[in-house]
């Protein structure tokens, strides 16, 4: 197997640590992100197994995967123990929700965050209605966590791979400008996930580029 991922993309952290969590070795091949150049240079080879040129994309055996939902429900059936979701239908069906969620903000309104936290460190030059608007957002989606997580270790059942798309969600989140202090449930889930080796792993590598990108 070969990844082609992005230390600074969520949606490739979710990949690598379905990996991690399964013990799965791929090789990396990394497309790198700089405030000045943004994602790239992009090879030729990448291209060909994403064509949209976006990361992640799993190469196995010559064919392309794309999109990091589509790979781990891959890496789940070809490789299902240890199980990153459970086995009854209604439940599964419950955990792809969770994990869809958590894709929509990220896709919908980390962006945003990115493009006016992260991209623009004069608060000056930012768009305060766009990121306040993308706050409010958040505001509803956290309330919505936490009712889900209050008495409950995680999301579903048991830890998994909608966990594992929230934790990476809220962990990007929390740096640019996102506040989970109301939040007691969802703290404590947060920080029982960061405890996880692959996932602290994980956080730390990404912390480590954003201060340099």
């Amino acid at each position: 197997m070969k990844l082609w991922s992005g230390t600074l993309s969520p949606f490739s952290a979710k990949v690598r640590i379905v990996l991690a969590e399964k013990g799965l070795q791929a090789e990396m091949a990394e497309i790198p992100w700089s405030r000045a150049s943004l994602w790239g240079p992009k090879p030729p080879e990448f291209l060909a197994a994403s064509p949209k040129g976006e990361v992640p994309a799993l190469v196995v055996d010559g064919i392309s995967i794309v999109d990091s939902t589509v790979i781990a429900e891959y890496l789940e059936d070809a490789y299902p123990q240890p199980a990153l979701m459970p086995e009854p239908a209604l439940e599964r069906a419950q955990c792809r929700m969770w994990e869809d969620m958590a894709d929509h903000f990220m896709a919908a309104h980390l962006t945003t965050l990115i493009r006016e936290v992260f991209m623009k460190p004069d608060p000056e030059a930012r768009d305060e209605a766009a990121v306040a608007q993308t706050l409010q957002a958040f505001s509803g989606y956290l309330k919505a966590l936490e009712r889900r997580l209050n008495g409950n270790e995680y999301l579903c059942a048991d830890y998994g791979v909608a966990d594992v798309a929230t934790w990476i969600c809220l962990a990007f989140a929390q740096t640019l400008g996102v506040e989970l202090t109301d939040y007691p449930a969802i703290g404590s889930w947060f920080e029982r996930l960061q405890a996880r080796p692959t996932i602290s792993a994980e956080f730390e590598q990404i912390m480590a580029a954003a201060a340099v990108a």
